[in-house]
């Protein structure tokens, strides 16, 4: 039985929506910053950048969507992720989703650099003082610009999985393996954010190396909570904890 009539909320079935919201904002995240970003930029050229967009304006606003998506799921995710660990640990739970939802906020202002480019080629004569290069020059800046405020979000994001992961591991109602995953992923997404700001040429160098743990951490939690979902009757038994009685659903 997945609900009990002392609890408000159905762990198991809240637990799933974690697992169905987390897998939507993965695929539209790696949409846009996978493929789409990855197509239509191209690195040290503006020029290039500018035309592909404007030759692929729809893909390049399909991506901006799907990434609007993704933001769209954090804030569903962070909030019943809370409601789920804040009897194992309220302080840790408060504190990841802060992270989380920090994060999500400073990734949703750092969209308005994406949308630069679209809007400089729409404004047409109003912008008749600045020649083409300079034009060109101010969208591709704009979407490094993006990318730097995502490095700050991964910092954020980061502490978020690795508190997760602690959580996950400590909880005993999900797979201790899933919680490591996620906080060596939360660990990637903390040094990649963090180490570009100290010394560029590093985080280039460990790029490779800090993105492979990100796709199993993140990938292995959202499938088992879609599919398995949670082992109720070990979650009700952290009700029984006179240290987590204040933080229960």
């Amino acid at each position: 039985m997945a609900y009990s009539g002392t609890e408000r909320f159905s762990p198991l079935v809240l637990a799933r929506i974690v697992g169905v919201v987390s897998l939507v904002g993965i695929v539209t995240g790696a949409f846009d910053i996978g493929y789409v970003r990855s197509t239509l930029i191209v690195s040290g050229d503006a020029a290039a950048t500018v035309h592909n967009i404007a030759l692929h304006e729809g893909l390049f606003r399909l991506g901006f969507a799907a990434h609007v998506v993704l933001l769209l799921c954090n804030v569903p995710d962070e909030i019943i992720s809370f409601l789920l660990f804040r009897r194992v640990n309220g302080i840790v739970a408060a504190i990841a989703m802060g992270c989380g939802l920090i994060g999500t906020a400073i990734e949703g202002l750092d969209m308005l650099n994406a949308y630069v480019p679209l809007k400089l080629a729409a404004e047409g004569g109003a912008m008749a003082a600045f020649s083409p290069a300079q034009l060109q020059g101010l969208s591709y800046l704009s979407l490094q610009l993006q990318d730097t405020g995502l490095l700050i979000s991964f910092v954020f994001y980061g502490l978020d999985e690795m508190l997760a992961g602690y959580l996950i591991f400590r909880s005993g109602f999900l797979p201790r393996l899933l919680g490591v995953l996620l906080a060596l992923s939360g660990l990637s997404y903390f040094t990649d954010g963090f180490v570009s700001f100290i010394s560029p040429s590093l985080q280039n160098r460990l790029l490779p190396y800090l993105l492979f743990p990100c796709l199993p951490g993140e990938g292995s939690i959202a499938l088992w909570l879609t599919i398995v979902g949670l082992n109720v009757q070990k979650w009700r038994a952290w009700a029984t904890d006179p240290r987590t009685a204040n933080w229960m659903p």
